[in-house]
């Protein structure tokens, strides 16, 4: 309800009948008004001022004649020469009105103050309004005021109303709530309409009264009856809103409808919004549009504002930023503060006018200055990062709290952060939820994300999964990207939901397709292993390429790994170098230890140990497990470090701790061989066994090469077995040569030595050194496939060319027997000191035979015996045997070469 200081009222009042029964009363009425007329007529040929003006109105009106304005005004002016008050008071309104002359607010003060003069109650009002407007007069609030209260001395119902506003406002006149109640009470109860329409709104808002649904409706309502269209207007407003009347928002469209065929500007806009936001009726921009043109043509704000905020957004109509900001102007010059504010987020983004900052924030502090919330929210935000104005933390804050207090749901949330953060106040996490609570209940997206966050984490509330995931389904249904991201992520990995990898696809695409980086990246991730979708690698590397550019270091990582393995484009190792840098840079974990293993292996850069050890430190300080564990593996090993043993088992034990499934197997393996810390083979055990479990494929094969050996457990070759199983399916090859060797023995296993050839020959093809020598004795001695010696000497070459001593022997042996290859003795001597260099004692022994016998070298007794005592050391039966026959009878000895072939 229009409480504001009072104006001129420009609106229609025709109205339209269709029942039959007042058709024909205004069939007579219509037949009466031209005898009235007919006698009028007669009348005006005598000097009577009262019959012109009679006859003025009844051409004005088109009552019992057809409507006239030249007649109308030709007898009004008579009238009014005559100094009739009455036609003196509608001259003037014409004159204002610019009725059937040009408009001349002065011509119209002049006549009002000549009917004024007679004390004519009504020209007396609207010349108090022409002083209140300062229209045709200079202002005066207090002479405004003074003309009011002498016609409603005269029981004037407008001016009596006219002085209510007055006195609720304190306009002209100090404000007395009390003594306006009284005047609006006086008049509503003369039933006067605009009165009672005002008085409904005190009680509906609780404005210097008690608040009061039912005295709000019975009022304007009142005051509807009378066709009010200001009480129309908020009659439909009651509907809309459910306040004081059973909520019915079709008939709230109808009241609006009613107010706005009146010409009654606000009811034209609200209509327009019902239109725009298909409220009691069918969505129809179009209509919307309509409405809120005629609503603006009036000059109505709120319709300028939301007429261009469908231009802004091509709302059904071309979008036209240029004449959006034009429409806000216009708005904003009324002194509407959304209009205001929107006009400063036209500066600030540069839409529709030339960004201007400094603009916007001047925009922004007059729109908060007038109380809207909104613009104290974006003037905090201009203060939090500079835009216009300086850095002003405590000012952001203080704006926040100011928008928050007004129940801005965008400012509660932000405010949340702050709380969350402990960003310019104390760190509260139960606050931070409360604001974020009360924003969410009101819709606010980015806050239902936030507290859905703080419901998965346990952040100010106790951890609650599902509550995380109903709110970010809440705020990811309104299109926010960054819920729909963290929704997948719960059906990725069946957060506080049923994992579903579709559904998790599904979110990630609608957050992709806002270009939101991090869905982005996710959606690579699906792509690449096919979680959720046919896996594509080609696409992913584009969605990593996307993500990557858009700043995500994990995309950048991610692609990097793309050019390493060459998934989805041609393998580049600089390229791969290039990007895990770029994600090193911008201090990502995963991207530091990437770039450190490629400095650690000359992967698309100079290898250099001493640099990769710089990054996985860096990578290691932020308790990255992985790095932490390859960091491990430099101090154990010395590479790029000085070796120590001591630092590597803290490092293996933090990552391990952390999780890491490869620390837990190396932090066993330390406990096994005495790295660092004291032998403890059951402790070995118990790591090995938390690594199997979490699917570490080297781990599960220690643990049943334990279980095999009795190493820290009871000998179990049945688990040995399943671990190795276990391990082989996880692509472990040193589990598939051991689980070959228990088919091969029918160890843990029934006895199947072509499973064991079958198997040795996977992990062969594959390059693994011990299985191709393995298979090569397979091949040599017919065991689960025919002899096929030439191609045991092969096997025996590839696995001894990788450095197995095992291989390097038994090919020396064959070189030297010529076994599957012709007899090369000095082949046989060159194979076999490599294989003795790594201390392989059948290879000292059988070096000790050559130098005893003179066999491709050179005869030298004392050097077999240097020989034989390695291999002696080392447990070799046969040397220990040779050593013994030597010293008791000095002579030349000749073994059976045959006899050493599977000696140690």
């Amino acid at each position: 309800m229009d409480t504001e200081p009072n104006k001129k009222d420009e609106s229609g009042q025709n109205v339209v009948f269709m029942d039959t029964t007042l058709i024909q009363r205004a069939m007579e009425g219509l037949q009466k008004s031209k005898e009235e007329f007919q006698s009028l007529l007669e009348r005006s040929e005598l000097d009577d001022a009262s019959a012109w003006y009679d006859l003025a109105v009844r051409f004005a009106e088109g009552d019992g004649t057809e409507l006239d304005t030249k007649q109308a005004l030709h007898w009004m002016e008579r009238a009014a020469e005559q100094e009739d008050p009455r036609a003196l008071d509608v001259m003037g309104r014409w004159y204002q009105a610019g009725y059937g002359v040009d408009e001349d607010p002065g011509r119209a003060v002049e006549y009002f103050s000549r009917a004024a003069e007679q004390g004519y109650p009504p020209a007396v009002c609207d010349l108090g309004l022409a002083y209140e407007n300062g229209y045709g007069v200079e202002s005066d609030k207090v002479r405004a005021a003074e003309l009011y209260a002498q016609a409603a001395e005269q029981d004037y119902a407008p001016a009596v109303c006219n002085m209510a506003v007055c006195y609720l406002n304190g306009i002209g006149v100090e404000e007395d709530p009390e003594r306006a109640l009284e005047l609006l009470h006086q008049g509503a109860e003369s039933n006067f309409a605009r009165s009672q329409s005002i008085l409904g709104s005190l009680y509906r808002d609780g404005r210097s009264v008690e608040q009061d649904s039912a005295k709000a409706i019975r009022w304007i309502r009142l005051a509807a009856d009378q066709r009010h269209p200001p009480a129309i207007c908020d009659l439909g407003l009651a509907y809309e809103q459910g306040d004081g009347v059973e909520q019915d928002a079709a008939r709230a469209v109808e009241l609006y409808r009613q107010a706005a065929e009146l010409g009654h500007a606000p009811a034209q806009c609200n209509l327009g919004y019902c239109y725009l936001t298909g409220l009691g009726t069918a969505q129809d921009s179009g209509s919307a549009a309509k409405w809120f043109r005629l609503a603006a043509a009036q000059g109505y704000p709120r319709a300028l504002r939301l007429l261009g905020c469908m231009l802004q957004d091509g709302n059904g109509m071309e979008k036209d930023e240029v004449k959006a900001a034009q429409l806000f102007t216009q708005a904003a010059e009324r002194d509407y503060p959304p209009a205001v504010c929107d006009l400063g987020l036209c500066y600030e983004t540069g839409s529709g006018v030339v960004k201007d900052d400094e603009k916007a924030a001047r925009l922004y502090r007059r729109a908060s200055d007038a109380g809207y919330a909104p613009a104290m929210c974006n003037l905090a935000v201009c203060y939090l990062n500079g835009i216009g104005v300086e850095e002003n933390l405590s000012a952001a804050l203080e704006w926040l709290q100011k928008a928050a207090g007004q129940n801005l749901a965008r400012a509660q949330s932000i405010l949340g952060d702050f709380h969350r953060d402990g960003r310019g106040v104390d760190t509260d996490p139960a606050l931070a939820v409360e604001l974020y609570t009360k924003a969410a209940e009101q819709g606010h997206a980015p806050a239902q994300c936030s507290l859905g966050l703080c419901y998965e984490m346990g952040t100010g509330v106790p951890e609650d999964a599902p509550a995380a995931v109903m709110w970010y389904t809440r705020s990811a249904e309104q299109g926010h990207a960054p819920a729909q991201c963290n929704l997948a992520v719960c059906y990725l990995n069946g957060i506080g939901v049923e994992r579903d990898d579709a559904k998790a696809v599904e979110w990630l695409e609608k957050a992709a397709e806002q270009d939101f980086p991090r869905a982005v990246n996710l959606l690579g991730n699906c792509l690449r292993d096919g979680r959720g979708a046919e896996a594509d690698a080609s696409q992913a590397v584009s969605l990593y390429r996307r993500a990557a550019q858009r700043g995500v270091p994990a995309a950048m990582s991610s692609l990097g790994l793309c050019y390493e393995m060459g998934q989805g484009v041609e393998r580049n190792l600089e390229a791969a170098a290039d990007w895990y840098a770029k994600a090193a840079e911008q201090d990502y974990a995963p991207g530091m230890c990437n770039l450190a293993v490629c400095y650690l292996n000359g992967l698309g850069v100079d290898k250099d140990p001493v640099r990769a050890v710089e990054w996985l430190e860096k990578a290691a300080a932020q308790d990255f497990s992985r790095a932490q564990s390859i960091l491990g593996s430099c101090y154990q090993d010395g590479d790029g470090v000085e070796p120590n043993e001591g630092k590597a088992f803290d490092l293996f034990f933090l990552a391990a701790d952390g999780g890491y499934p490869p620390a837990m197997c190396s932090l066993g393996l330390c406990y096994e061989m005495g790295r660092g810390v004291a032998v403890d083979k059951a402790e070995a055990v118990e790591w090995y066994t938390k690594a199997a479990r979490l699917g570490d494929e080297s781990a599960a094969c220690n643990l049943g090469y334990c279980y095999l050996t009795g190493i820290g457990t009871e000998k179990d070759p049945v688990r040995a077995v399943e671990w190795l199983t276990q391990a082989m399916e996880g692509g472990s090859l040193r589990a598939t040569s051991l689980l070959a060797n228990c088919y091969k023995q029918g160890s843990g296993v029934k006895k199947d030595e072509a499973r064991a050839v079958e198997l040795l020959t996977q992990a062969a093809d594959r390059g693994y050194a011990s299985a191709q020598c393995n298979l090569g004795l397979c091949y040599e001695m017919g065991q689960g496939v025919a002899v096929d010696k030439a191609r045991a000497v092969k096997l025996y070459s590839q696995a001894a060319q990788q450095g197995n001593d095992t291989a390097q022997c038994n090919l020396g042996y064959c070189y030297l027997t010529g076994i599957g290859t012709g007899k090369d003795l000095a082949k046989a001597v060159l194979w076999l000191e490599r294989a003795a260099e790594q201390g392989s004692s059948r290879a000292l022994d059988l070096l000790g035979d050559c130098y005893k016998d003179g066999t491709g070298v050179k005869k030298d007794q004392e050097k077999a015996k240097e020989y034989y005592r390695r291999a002696a050391a080392l447990g070799n039966q046969d040397s220990i045997a040779t050593l013994k026959k030597l010293d008791e009878a000095p002579g030349p000895q000749k073994k059976s070469f045959l006899s050493k072939l599977f000696g140690k």
